[in-house]
């Protein structure tokens, strides 16, 4: 079976958007207060000193574990919208579907690629547009001409 690839990994602003988003700020948060708590500890070791020597102690002791960690946050953002690509592909072509059969037309059938998430849904929508139309055509045999 030949692999399908979607054309693109930002594909629906809204969740993956939201995602990126929050886990940014989830990161921001996470820095701050770590970077926090390692001056707050600083600090506490020695009260009486300056807090600008804390401040100039701790950016030299943990300056490029802080540069380490604001090059990681792009790679862990792209990683993010790269996996809710899974299951945001799926939910896209499930609503896209579901329109189809809402205007009266019959959906082509959904198929989803190796790693997406939702397969069994994909599968139930499957049968269940497979169900309506055998029991359309059941009815349709059914009547009189």
């Amino acid at each position: 079976m030949k692999k399908q690839r979607r054309k693109a990994e930002y594909i629906d602003p809204e969740v993956q958007g939201a995602l990126a988003r929050r886990l940014s700020v989830h990161w921001l948060l996470f820095t701050v207060l770590a970077c926090s708590l390692l001056v707050g500890l600083k600090w506490m070791s020695q009260p009486f000193m300056p807090v600008g020597d804390h401040l100039s102690e701790a950016w030299w002791t943990y300056g490029p574990v802080l540069l380490v960690l604001l090059c990681l946050a792009p790679v862990f953002i792209h990683d993010a919208i790269r996996l809710s690509n899974r299951f945001t592909g799926p939910m896209l072509r499930l609503r896209a579907a579901t329109r189809q059969l809402a205007a009266g037309e019959r959906p082509e059938r959904i198929t989803l690629r190796e790693g997406d998430f939702w397969k069994d849904l994909a599968e139930n929508f499957n049968q269940a547009v497979d169900r309506l139309y055998a029991d359309k055509a059941s009815a349709e045999d059914d009547q009189p001409s």
